[in-house]
């Protein structure tokens, strides 16, 4: 086997690498480079925003308790504001938006276009001072005993090396810990896929009304958050191998298939399909510590407070532990977005949403440039530094 190529091309060093571009990556990079980390952010496809955007899951679930008060600001707040700067919304006025407010307390969320999104997130990573590398997948890290000195990728360039002196896995598969070594535990998944569409009494709509907003679609096969709708006999999935994702996606696709041949042909189209898996709870890290997501249960090392996304979590208010964020032997690599260390149930439920990505996504940008310049670990930045880097109460 000719295997020529192999040593990687060294492309120099960075004070903070974050691998991933979804929202917690974005947030990451972004929280770094304002901290002055000299800072790159790899993605594998040619799109910012994950699930968010090339994943079709285009609604930015709520920053408040869903009774009236907001939990979470900084970089999540800038960031569904960006959702809805240049396209659709239907944010509510209260906070900001163009939907008329209910009786009730509106809760701080609203749906947006994927595709400007995506575009707007490009602008915003590159004015705040992040390099960008897209259709770059990382491969391994590379590990001097528990520290990670960069990360192996391959690109059109073939095989590359960018070194760091802090790193930040925002995968939401936790492939950067799980290969350094760090204790991972994988989730498992109810069959479900999700496309955008539209149909002719959509266009009438559009027609008459000219809202843009009456006219994206969700057409979705399988099942819900609580596995209704789960297909008789299908396994979870857990995507623990490129065999099981490419599954995945072969019976999504499948099932959506099928919806398309029972409609009309004439009435109606598809108008995007995901451009990534659809998993919810793929693989995190079992870190220092857990985030179980407790209603009012505090941490001295909370880098601060969330709520609920779901109708059930209506009031709830939970703290995240940085310590939920890294693994206590491996000094400068820190966790963001649903990888962190949150059990299956309520506490991976809270994890994975995009206001909570933002959140964990902006501390572990700070830590990783607080680690990078200090030449400190992130366990001694939870010991001494935790007022440098957890965000400030709404």
């Amino acid at each position: 086997m000719d295997l020529r190529g192999k040593e990687p091309i060294n492309k120099g060093r960075y004070d903070v690498i974050v691998v991933g571009g979804g929202i917690a990556g974005v947030a990451a990079a972004v929280s770094a480079a304002r901290n002055k980390a000299k800072t790159l952010l790899i993605e594998k496809s040619v799109n910012l925003g994950g699930l968010a955007t090339t994943g079709l899951i285009s609604w930015y679930e709520p920053l408040c308790d869903g009774q009236g008060k907001q939990m979470i600001g900084g970089i999540s707040e800038e960031l569904i504001k960006l959702s809805v700067a240049y396209g659709l919304d239907n944010l509510a006025k209260s906070w900001g938006g163009s939907r008329p407010d209910q009786k009730n307390p509106e809760r701080y969320c609203t749906f947006f276009s994927p595709t400007i999104f995506s575009i707007a997130l490009d602008d915003y990573v590159l004015k705040n001072g992040v390099e960008l590398r897209f259709d770059t997948l990382a491969t391994y890290p590379v590990m001097d005993g528990k520290k990670c000195t960069g990360v192996v990728v391959e690109s059109v360039n073939g095989r590359e090396y960018f070194e760091a002196a802090a790193v930040v896995d925002a995968t939401g598969d936790a492939s950067v810990m799980d290969r350094a070594g760090v204790p991972t535990v994988l989730g498992k998944n109810f069959m479900s896929f999700v496309a955008h569409y539209y149909d002719t009494d959509d266009a009438q709509k559009l027609a008459e009304t000219r809202d843009t907003r009456l006219f994206r679609k969700w057409m979705s096969v399988g099942a819900d958050l609580e596995g209704n709708g789960q297909p008789e006999g299908m396994k979870f999935f857990a995507e623990g191998t490129a065999e099981e994702l490419t599954e995945y996606m072969i019976i999504g696709k499948q099932k959506l298939f099928e919806r398309i041949k029972a409609k009309g042909k004439n009435n109606f189209d598809i108008t995007t399909l995901p451009y990534m898996p659809q998993f919810r709870t793929i693989r995190r890290i079992a870190g220092r510590c857990d985030f179980p997501a407790i209603d009012g249960k505090t941490y001295e090392d909370s880098i601060g407070w969330c709520g609920d996304f779901r109708p059930k979590g209506i009031g709830k208010h939970y703290q995240i532990p940085f310590s939920s964020m890294y693994h206590e032997d491996f000094e400068n690599l820190v966790a963001a977005g649903r990888i962190i260390s949150a059990p299956q149930g309520d506490g991976w439920e809270v994890a994975r949403v995009i206001p909570v990505c933002g959140l964990t996504g902006e501390v572990a940008g700070k830590a990783a440039a607080l680690c990078a310049q200090k030449q400190i670990s992130m366990d001694q930045i939870r010991k001494e530094y935790m007022d440098q880097i957890r965000c400030p109460e709404v």
